[in-house]
């Protein structure tokens, strides 16, 4: 029985295909010949030589054709895909860092503007590049190439910042372990300057430094702060001379009066700071900016005038007295040399008296001037006229009072 099948042939004369009928005999189709070439004539049943026959050409699978153009197109949607992936991630990036630092001016809304656009030409330039590559017949999605899953675009940047945030802590531990056990960063030579009546063992003591210790062990703000605590040290610098050097210059306390507190009248003003209330007296050397700092000790130095008068039950209950007696005290030693009295009749002590005026005692002979309250420096200036008049006289006065307020002009002198 015999049957027909159409098969696709190429039909050289015309670029379009057309449909050719064969003639089969039998339930199976006979074996199409070899391509690029024809069949011998016996070998098609149903015709003879003088039968004219039709050229025919060997079937083509179309999906085969295809294949490779078919791979092509697909790199170049790959391509366009990865390409605009890659820019919309570059424009988050930047719309990223413009909302974390708007402030400082970068990125500028038509920095992301101009960026979001140039992104948007690009995604439409690569989507008509890959349509025309794909042909017609493949139409692209209406949506945009370069909208990549916005979780995905977030996920990114997130493990890339904590990626950056693992290798920069991880460096900076490597770098602290490095500096902080390498031997060649262990403290060879400490410079003090600055001492002069603190020893260089004391300090070094007060700032915790030794030789052989790790330079950077100790941090420069800690060092100061515990140089400062020692009474004689009134400021300090100390700073990291790498490798192995550190620097420490400090500032000493420049004590211009002794003040002495006296005894107690009873046990029962013991002081937790003084616990010796019951001595004699207790000596407190005093700065220049009118504060206590120390008490005195063997090593330090008498020479200084000294502020009596001070009841310890008055001066450790008011601590406005201790200010005032303290700055009125430094304030007026200091007008004292100022007014050029101090080279012929050195002052030796300051006396508080019981109405909170002041005397001195002063020169060799430690004569006594009565001064009163404060202001000093017009009491001062008729002090060093009666010095001079003694001095033309040839003669030496067992005191002086200047504190006469109703009428200041006059001065009481008593000769020895």
């Amino acid at each position: 029985m015999k049957s027909r099948r159409a098969s696709v042939a190429l039909d050289p004369n015309r670029s379009t295909m057309r449909r050719v009928t064969n003639r089969r005999v039998g339930p199976r189709a006979s074996v199409p010949p070899p391509r690029g070439s024809l069949p011998p004539r016996s070998s098609l049943p149903g015709e003879d030589a003088s039968t004219p026959r039709n050229r025919r050409l060997p079937r083509v699978d179309k999906r085969a054709a295809s294949g490779p153009k078919l791979a092509t197109r697909a790199w170049l949607w790959l391509f366009a895909v990865l390409r605009a992936s890659a820019q919309a991630l570059a424009a988050r990036a930047l719309l990223l860092r413009g909302r974390v630092r708007g402030s400082k001016g970068e990125p500028t809304s038509a920095e992301l503007r101009s960026t979001l656009a140039g992104d948007a030409s690009t995604e439409a330039s690569g989507q008509q590049s890959a349509r025309t590559s794909l042909g017609a017949d493949a139409p692209l999605s209406s949506a945009p190439l370069s909208s990549a899953p916005a979780g995905t675009s977030r996920l990114a940047q997130v493990v890339g910042v904590c990626l950056a945030l693992a290798s920069a802590w991880g460096l900076a531990r490597f770098v602290q372990r490095h500096l902080t056990t390498a031997p060649a960063f262990a403290v060879d030579a400490i410079d003090v300057k600055g001492l002069a009546r603190v020893e260089r063992s004391e300090v070094l003591l007060a700032a915790g430094l030794e030789l052989g210790v790790n330079v950077f062990a100790q941090r420069p703000e800690d060092v100061r702060a515990r140089l400062l605590r020692h009474p004689w040290i009134l400021s300090a610098q100390v700073e990291r001379k790498l490798p192995s050097r550190m620097f420490i210059s400090v500032v000493e306390r420049a004590p211009v009066a002794l003040l002495v507190v006296e005894a107690c009248s009873s046990g029962s003003a013991r002081s937790e700071d003084d616990p010796a209330c019951d001595e004699a007296s207790s000596l407190y050397l005093a700065s220049a900016d009118g504060k206590l700092f120390k008490r005195l000790s063997g090593k330090d130095p008498v020479d200084l005038p000294v502020i009596t008068g001070v009841s310890r039950q008055r001066f450790a209950s008011d601590p406005d007295l201790q200010r005032r007696i303290l700055v009125e005290a430094v304030a007026l030693m200091h007008a004292y040399r100022n007014s050029g009295l101090w080279q012929q009749n050195p002052l030796g002590e300051i006396h508080l008296e019981a109405n909170d005026g002041y005397s001195l005692y002063v020169g060799e002979d430690l004569t006594y001037v009565r001064l009163g309250a404060k202001p000093f420096d017009q009491k001062l200036l008729r002090m060093k006229k009666v010095f001079e008049r003694l001095e033309r006289e040839h003669a030496r006065a067992e005191y002086i009072y200047l504190d006469n307020e109703q009428r200041p002009d006059r001065v009481a002198v008593r000769l020895r």
